[in-house]
């Protein structure tokens, strides 16, 4: 990378650890989901300069209660870190480095709904080691009173084999999450809970899995739908990916990917989504349409800008918005109802 990339990266960051130690929570920020309004079927980006900011930011999860939460940020190097604040007090907090997280890739975390336990994918070393993994690990904590547990691997048939990444758990504890093959396909698959252990892999049926490379798909809390990105369908939006949602019925059949629409796909829609854990609002990634600014409203010094452009929603980067989803719900065919 640039040096001079690398100077300003450090300077965005002193600034913001600076501005962030003099106080420890977000102002005039009351409420569940930081105190945003809730969205209705126009999606909003989510949180700005709190959570959408100029870092890259990929995918977020919430508590039952919403007064918690969690989210991925896309790092120099590809390195992912989850970040969380939670309503303390009556006020949220400042955004920080989870407990569990910060030295190795964590990314996706996903919240069982009822909030006893969390999943997310990482290179941490498993066991005895001390050189990060080969592959890409699924890894659970749990609650304990105010607290998360250690870290722990899932076992196989979760892990192992090749990648298992992209975690997203129900209701019922069914586990969804994408997993590499030796023929270098990667699929998304389910892994039942039974009796207190994941059973046997599953892989999705071929409407789901349409390619050779599918990944990054979200179930529903009720695991009644499951959204996955995709940039090869004929009906997509725009230029590059599109969120697509298939229908899973009562026997267990799954529709056919149907696109969403431009409430949520557009020109600037990616590939990462999340579903609160109550089911009503729909989380995904995309990159905010930034307006050109004429003036600010003083002389900033070099530290002021760089910890402005932190703050403020990345127009290199990706943010994260929210929509009902009632938008989604409205596609449901009636043999899915």
């Amino acid at each position: 990378m640039n040096s001079k990339i690398i100077f300003a990266l450090f300077f965005i960051f002193l600034s913001a650890s600076n501005n962030f130690s003099k106080d420890k929570y977000v102002p005039n920020r009351t409420g569940p989901y930081l105190g945003q309004k809730p969205p209705g079927t126009a999606a909003e980006i989510f949180a700005p300069e709190i959570v959408s900011t100029g870092l890259d930011e990929m995918v977020i999860a919430f508590m039952p209660d919403g007064k918690e939460c969690y989210w991925a940020v896309l790092l120099t190097g590809k390195m992912e870190t989850i970040l969380t604040s939670k309503l303390e007090n009556g006020k949220w907090t400042k955004p920080e480095v989870a407990s569990f997280s910060g030295r190795y890739l964590d990314g996706w975390p996903a919240i069982q709904p009822d909030g006893k336990k969390m999943f997310f994918h990482s290179f941490r070393p498993i066991g005895s080691k001390i050189e990060p993994s080969a592959y890409i690990t699924i890894w659970v904590v749990e609650k304990r009173g105010n607290r998360w547990s250690q870290p722990e691997p899932l076992g196989i048939p979760v892990n192992g084999n090749g990648h298992s990444c992209n975690p997203s758990i129900a209701a019922s504890g069914a586990l969804y999450f994408s997993k590499t093959f030796p023929d270098g396909s990667e699929k998304i698959c389910r892994s039942r809970f039974v009796n207190g252990n994941y059973g046997e892999l599953e892989i999705l049926p071929e409407n789901i899995n349409v390619g050779k490379v599918n990944y990054h798909a979200y179930i529903a809390p009720d695991e009644s739908y499951l959204i996955l990105p995709s940039d090869a369908q004929p009906d997509k939006i725009g230029g590059g990916w599109n969120y697509y949602v298939s229908f899973r019925d009562k026997d267990d059949k799954w529709s056919d990917l149907i696109n969403i629409g431009k409430a949520v796909n557009a020109e600037g829609s990616s590939d990462a989504s999340s579903i609160s854990t109550d089911g009503n609002y729909f989380f995904f990634r995309a990159k905010p349409k930034i307006k050109r600014v004429k003036h600010v409203d003083k002389k900033y010094s070099l530290p002021e800008l760089l910890a402005r452009e932190y703050r403020m929603p990345g127009q290199h980067t990706d943010d994260i918005y929210w929509i009902e989803t009632s938008v989604i719900e409205q596609l449901r065919p009636a043999a899915y109802k």
